[in-house]
């Protein structure tokens, strides 16, 4: 190993930021999961509402709307007033001169809708079950990549050398990273830097770890020993086992580093 560590800084990121799970999609997830269970709710009510002064009628097609227009119809109420207005469908193909069969609020006539019991209940029903889904499945993938990628534990200078230095391939640690913005580190403890051509030395120095091939910020999957690994592969991370901290990250480097003197 050269005497000086290298001035190479890390270019991917942390593993603690890769691997565990963004609980920014959660959170996106469960909002979006909110705003159908609204709109669900905002169904189911007028449903309940139909049920209780809804009264059935039958229509005439004045207008058949548009993409982004619904419907225009004319209806006779029960105690005989005429109603024209803007009617709520299942978005089938309607044509001016068209019947059909509607049913309106009787305390507001203006308020109707087509006939259409399984459409009616089947929309709401079906948003309830996305809607309770989508944030359901997210919590579930957070909380198994959170098991399954605690975090970052680096080992120490001195366990690092000693675990490394009986290699016969050149090895370097990384230097420590600046500071970034908000007064963070890289996680430059526990990092090494080796020669592509000697990755399988990593095997030989850490013998039954958990090794994750990482390129472009994103894990490549498991890395086992004799598998070559590919150029867009950066990095390869290291635990004693699955669902411990990340304890090593080996930088893969086509050529030796320039050191320190």
């Amino acid at each position: 190993m050269p005497d000086g560590p290298s001035k190479i800084s890390s270019r991917g990121r942390g593993p603690d930021r890769v691997f565990t799970g963004r609980a920014d999609v959660f959170w996106k997830t469960l909002v979006a999961g909110l705003v159908l269970l609204a709109v669900a709710g905002y169904f189911f009510h007028s449903n309940v509402t139909f049920s209780k002064h809804g009264v059935v009628a039958t229509a005439e097609v004045l207008d058949a709307g548009g993409p982004h227009e619904r419907p225009t119809a004319r209806f006779v109420t029960r105690a005989g007033r005429e109603i024209v207005t803007k009617i709520s469908t299942d978005g089938g193909d309607l044509r001016a001169g068209e019947s059909l069969t509607v049913e309106y609020d009787e305390r507001d006539p203006t308020r109707a809708r087509e006939l259409d019991r399984s459409w009616n209940w089947g929309l709401p029903i079906g948003l309830t079950t996305v809607g309770l889904a989508m944030p359901a499945v997210a919590g579930w993938i957070l909380l198994r990549r959170r098991r399954e990628y605690p975090g970052w534990d680096a080992l120490s200078s001195s366990e690092i050398a000693e675990i490394f230095g009986a290699l016969s391939v050149p090895w370097w640690p990384a230097a420590p990273s600046p500071a970034t913005a908000d007064g963070s580190r890289e996680h430059e403890e526990g990092r090494v830097l080796m020669l592509r051509q000697d990755q399988q030395a990593i095997h030989r120095a850490l013998p039954g770890w958990d090794l994750r091939a990482v390129g472009a910020g994103s894990d490549q999957g498991r890395w086992r020993a004799g598998q070559r690994l590919s150029t867009a592969v950066e990095e390869v991370w290291c635990r004693r086992g699955r669902g411990e901290p990340w304890r090593v990250r080996v930088s893969l480097l086509e050529q030796p580093p320039p050191l320190t003197t």
